[in-house]
């Protein structure tokens, strides 16, 4: 007998008129994972278009084997996710275990003893795997819970599903648009209960972490604590942020209380968006539409 529960409820969602799912075959999907959410975006790729997208927020959901029972039950409701003919297919995952390491010091066979040193992992429960940050000239190791593996995979049985850590998306396409002539910059990307902070400069990236918070005194502490790792002066520098911050949350009012300048980030550029996308905040998904510039 079925006795799992839907824990989760669609937030947002959006469609383009002239796309269908006949069209798959020229689109790309894009899922990102969270402990809070589950979203997805298709990209039509002869138009080079952001077409359709689909938000779901999980409730009361504590474990990765509940992130992958609710998958499950997301996915029986929606059509983009039983579709089987997209040409590529990107999952990005965020998590607290990954680790950057150079490239010419990258060797596949060590890949769990160089997370090890980080993380904390059950090899019973995680599945380990890296993926190239072009542009970067670093490798990003992660794991992934292997039940929610599992059921991604089995969600699209005859496909290449491509896994991603978030913080490869983010710093990709980061790095992608920022001006780097501008000096050190800061990014953050922030989720409910964790922000990413990134350091940026002429040299590349400087700086790349994920923090778990409680409150907005938790999440103010670890950005002026890698500011000041950084030597960067909050009264000089500006701050940039996506993600799921609002100009009226208190986390924003956090930051524009120690930080002189804040300001919200912009959606990736070099490709386009459906009008059905005009109504969100420009700083938004900005971790699913980064996904696009993953090949």
């Amino acid at each position: 007998m079925n006795t799992i529960n839907t824990h989760f409820r669609l937030s947002y969602q959006l469609q383009d008129e002239a796309f269908q799912l006949s069209q798959a075959g020229n689109s790309n999907l894009y899922i990102a994972v969270s402990s809070k959410a589950m979203r997805l975006a298709v990209a039509d790729v002869e138009r080079n278009k952001f077409v359709a997208l689909e938000d779901y927020e999980l409730i009361t959901v504590f474990t990765p084997l509940q992130i992958a029972e609710q998958l499950r039950l997301i996915a029986d409701q929606s059509p983009i996710l039983q579709e089987q003919r997209w040409l590529d297919i990107r999952v990005s995952i965020s998590n607290q275990f990954f680790t950057l390491v150079p490239e010419t010091l990258f060797d596949p066979a060590h890949q769990e003893d160089y997370l090890r040193l980080h993380s904390t992992l059950d090899p019973q429960h995680h599945v380990i795997l890296h993926n190239r940050t072009f542009g970067l000239e670093a490798v990003n190791i992660f794991a992934i819970d292997s039940a929610l593996y599992r059921t991604l995979q089995s969600l699209f049985p005859e496909r290449n599903v491509q896994f991603t850590h978030q913080t490869s998306a983010l710093i990709k396409s980061l790095l992608h648009q920022t001006d780097r002539k501008a000096g050190r910059t800061m990014h953050l990307y922030v989720e409910r209960n964790y922000v990413t902070v990134l350091v940026i400069d002429e040299n590349g990236l400087q700086f790349c972490n994920v923090f778990h918070y409680l409150s907005p005194e938790d999440f103010i502490y670890f950005v002026v604590f890698v500011m000041q790792e950084q030597k960067m002066n909050p009264e000089q520098e500006t701050i940039t942020a996506w993600g799921d911050i609002t100009p009226d949350s208190s986390l924003f009012n956090m930051l524009k209380k120690y930080i002189r300048q804040v300001r919200f980030g912009k959606r990736p550029a070099d490709v386009g968006y459906s009008y059905k996308f005009d109504d969100l905040f420009d700083h938004r998904y900005f971790e699913l539409f980064s996904l696009h510039f993953c090949e």
